[in-house]
């Protein structure tokens, strides 16, 4: 099955192909909410996957794409959320990043800004930290300024997940997908995060628990965001974004990742398309 085909056939909430070649809106599948274009800072089919070409971010200039709020895409909507995205990272260590010690950015995020009623993220670390090292990881927060600076999160990185047999590189796709469990309660420790990395898994650990932190995820009034949300800047492509109000099973995932390896297969070499 083709990569289109299998995310539809899971009923996502939305899903954005993100396949435009011009304009000024990436269209929804599900006709929920499109993803607003700016006007400058995102180039469209830029960057190779399969037969199709996907929207270039520079992280330098903060160029992201903007989907208004929605109840559903929060975690709290349906008590459980997933989701997934590929992304082909251009820059390993990005410029303008958040973090006191190891620095990232944020590929993909529902919140105000990058520190106001953070809802939910995925987060790429730069690859020279200290100590996170092109680490990948999918996190919930609590609303409020500054709040996340703590929240529960799961996590896979080359060379220290000892499930991860795939490291970070320049122009390589990957398959990332994050889950939020269903919430119990702010002391409860058998929920949290589920983060997969190339149809892969990340085990589980006492950081990725709501109870860890007392996360309980609720609405704010953030957009989604893809791309380098202000000030944070990833540098790279972004495809196939698509999230679900509810846990994908493994099946659903594998079936996903199997429809993009498909097309993978036709998409050009690197050093081809820089």
């Amino acid at each position: 099955m083709r990569l289109k085909g299998a995310i539809l056939a899971t009923m996502p909430t939305s899903y954005w192909p993100l396949d435009e070649v011009s304009g000024a809106l990436c269209h929804d599948e599900m006709n929920l909410h499109g993803a607003a274009v700016p006007s400058a800072g995102v180039k469209l089919a830029a960057i190779p996957f399969g037969v199709s070409s996907f929207p270039y971010f520079d992280g330098e200039i903060e160029s992201y794409l903007r989907v208004t709020d929605d109840p559903q895409y929060s975690a709290s909507y349906a008590n459980a959320l997933t989701v997934a995205a590929w992304l082909c990272p251009l820059a390993l260590d990005n410029a303008h990043t958040g973090g006191s010690i190891d620095q990232y950015t944020h590929f993909l995020e529902k919140s105000i800004n990058a520190s106001t009623d953070v809802e939910w993220l995925m987060r790429l670390y730069n690859k020279t930290n200290p100590h996170r090292h092109a680490r990948l990881s999918f996190y919930t927060f609590n609303l409020g300024v500054s709040s996340h600076e703590q929240g529960n999160g799961a996590y896979m990185e080359y060379g220290v997940s000892a499930n991860d047999a795939v490291p970070v590189d320049l122009g390589k796709w990957l398959f990332v997908v994050g889950q939020a469990e269903p919430w119990i309660s702010p002391n409860d420790l058998t929920k949290g995060c589920i983060f997969w990395k190339q149809n892969v898994k990340a085990a589980r650990s006492s950081g990725d628990k709501y109870g860890t932190y007392h996360v309980h995820p609720q609405h704010g009034a953030g957009s989604l965001r893809m791309g380098g949300t202000p000030p944070l800047g990833y540098k790279g492509s972004i495809a196939h974004v698509a999230l679900w109000n509810r846990l994908l099973s493994s099946a659903e995932i594998t079936a996903i990742w199997s429809g993009g390896l498909t097309e993978l297969r036709g998409t050009p070499m690197y050093h081809s398309y820089v």
